[in-house]
């Protein structure tokens, strides 16, 4: 009479390649994961960028990012609102596109040692918040003037000290370095 099933033998053993496959490969996804989170923020912050510049163009209007925004007592690291009286400051009851925090790429925020000591290089608007914007026709501007340009990058860095930065060019490409 034939027994179908596995042996106590053959149980353990399978145990054990497993418990070796796991032993070996969470260290390698615990290496990879802060760089994947970095990536994935530079990413976000860039189709981010991609969506005020459309919806600039899309609205005929100004389309604005400011981090560190407060909204409703939250502090966002970034927010893109219709700026629709062009002042590059949000005010209450200009339309939110989005608001971003960095709680969703953990152990990921921008990058002090760079851009003056908080992450960025683009000009403060008349609130002393970073800030640029998007005109109608896709260039971006910033605070010194309705026909002035803008540019600046955003630096990212991780816990393991890998950076990347999201820069926006006159021309109003933006790229992720």
């Amino acid at each position: 009479m034939k027994k179908d099933g596995f042996t106590l033998i053959e149980l353990l053993v399978t145990m054990v390649v497993l418990a070796i496959v796991t032993a070996i490969t969470i260290p390698v996804f615990a290496r990879w994961l802060p760089d994947y989170r970095l990536r994935a923020a530079a990413r976000d912050l860039y189709s981010n960028f991609q969506l005020a510049k459309m919806a600039a163009v899309r609205n005929n209007s100004t389309c604005t990012i400011t981090f560190n925004q407060t909204i409703d007592g939250t502090m966002y690291d970034y927010v893109i609102f219709v700026d629709s009286d062009n002042d590059m400051e949000y005010d209450a009851g200009e339309e939110v596109i989005t608001k971003v925090l960095w709680t969703d790429y953990e152990d990921v925020d921008f990058d002090t040692s760079q851009g003056g000591g908080d992450g960025l290089t683009f000009t403060n608007n008349d609130d002393g918040l970073p800030s640029i914007a998007f005109r109608a026709n896709g260039l971006p501007r910033d605070n010194s003037g309705p026909v002035s340009v803008g540019t600046g990058t955003a630096f990212l860095a991780n816990t393991k000290n890998m950076t990347r930065s999201v820069d926006i060019s006159s021309g109003g490409n933006i790229a992720i370095q």
